[in-house]
């Protein structure tokens, strides 16, 4: 397998780990490296596995991060590949999310990776990168299928204008709110036409001694930015403009919304599940920036909760980003089989059936037009459609140093440390240089 460049500085900065918007328990899970073997006689006639002619069956590795809840329903659809294709043995491991990259990480260096692993999005690009994901590109062509897909969560398996990767599930963020703290104040609900006057407006009007307007993630972290960089896009600016008028409208307005006491303080050390678990399932804050996962957070903490979703307000746009994992192909060794096991994986029916079983929004249109949950669920419906104008988190080979420059420039504005201006002409500088 070709190894472009196994530069240190890239090395260095994949092993900067980020606790994303990925829907992850944060289980620490032990490896399982669990195999299902299939005494099934029976060839199947599509295998393209490189030992077909003799017969031989090609053992292939792959490892995920994902709960073990999620991941029993990956692993019947991999004892379901094996039926299929007999003549392909897959040995599974489980890694924690949070070890998952630096795991990777080290196993690029000593040259001891899997054929097949889940990645988050945005670290697909910087394994491409290196040199380290294998170029899929023909085979995904071949396929016929990428099309499919929605456009960020398709690019963020893009480097180069080539395919590193295909995406496996996806989730956004989208604004929830409290309904009860909007009944018992008179205040009408948001709409998905609302504008960030109105989202201002009412983040002012629903903070009072018993609860906060507002609640969204401010830790020093890939969740930082994964909640903070939204706004900047909403208003016209992204991670490569940092030190336009856009980009300082957005900081300051939830600089703003942070020292008038609209959001608790407490907001720059939390994750998205402990602002979730401790304000807006407990009823503490009327509205909350949330990705699509914590609803199920809400329901296991506080089902009798009264709330509901709706899209981010408009600046210039309402856009979200993406969040979610994708396939990477990390050894050519066994190539058609570990690509008969991402496309397996990857199919329709199978991404239909992971992402509703395991709470999370297919990145295939086609799937989604055919669910009915994605469809008609109140809450699920309207992450659907704040999808569909989302945008990826970079994707650069150098994405962890350019979101650790926002991540400093939000928390000196925050700790009164900076001027919004200061910290972002500062941030925008640094990523300069990074590019």
């Amino acid at each position: 397998m070709k190894k472009k460049r196994l530069a240190a500085m890239l090395l260095a900065g994949l092993m900067t780990l980020s606790v994303i918007g990925c829907g992850s328990s944060g289980q620490t899970q032990t490896p399982d490296n669990s195999s299902s073997e299939n005494s099934s006689a029976e060839n199947n006639a599509a295998t393209q596995s490189e030992n077909d002619i003799s017969g031989e069956q090609t053992t292939i590795q792959m490892w995920y991060h994902i709960s073990p809840d999620q991941a029993a329903v990956l692993l019947s659809m991999i004892d379901e590949f094996q039926t299929l294709h007999p003549d392909i043995k897959v040995e599974t491991q489980s890694v924690a999310f949070a070890e998952i990259k630096k795991q990777l990480s080290i196993g690029v260096a000593a040259n001891q990776l899997p054929d097949v692993t889940l990645c988050d999005t945005v670290d697909n690009v910087s394994f491409a990168a290196m040199g380290a994901a294998v170029d899929i590109t023909e085979e995904v062509e071949a396929w016929g299928e990428i099309d499919n897909y929605y456009d960020a969560p398709r690019s963020s398996a893009v480097y180069e204008d080539r395919y590193y990767g295909v995406p496996y599930y996806s989730n956004c963020l989208a604004i929830m709110y409290n309904k009860d703290i909007f009944d018992e104040m008179g205040l009408a609900y948001p709409t998905s036409e609302w504008t960030w006057d109105e989202f201002k407006d009412l983040v002012a009007k629903t903070t009072t001694p018993d609860h906060y307007g507002l609640t969204m993630s401010l830790i020093k972290s890939e969740e930082g930015t994964f909640n903070v960089l939204p706004f900047i896009c909403q208003a016209g600016a992204n991670w490569d403009s940092l030190n336009s008028d856009g980009a300082k409208e957005a900081l300051t307005m939830i600089n703003d919304f942070y020292q008038n006491g609209y959001m608790s303080k407490e907001l720059i050390s939390m994750t998205q599940a402990d602002m979730c678990a401790s304000l807006f399932a407990t009823g503490k804050s009327a509205m909350m920036v949330a990705g699509s996962w914590l609803n199920t957070n809400i329901q296991n903490e506080n089902p009798d909760l009264n709330y509901d979703v709706v899209l981010f307000p408009t600046n210039k746009s309402a856009t979200s980003l993406i969040g979610g994992g994708n396939i990477m192909m990390m050894k050519d060794d066994h190539k058609a089989a570990a690509w008969e096991l991402m496309k397996f994986l990857s199919s329709k029916e199978n991404s239909l059936k992971y992402c509703e079983d395991a709470g999370y929004i297919s990145p295939r249109t086609d799937a989604v037009a055919e669910s009915s949950v994605w469809q008609d669920d109140p809450i699920l419906s309207v992450y659907t459609k704040q999808l569909a104008e989302a945008m990826p988190r970079g994707p650069h080979p150098k994405w962890p140093e350019i979101s650790s420059a926002l991540q400093f420039a939000y928390q000196d504005v925050l700790s009164g440390t900076s001027s919004v201006e200061d910290a972002l002409n500062k941030a925008a500088a640094e990523i300069e240089e990074i590019k």
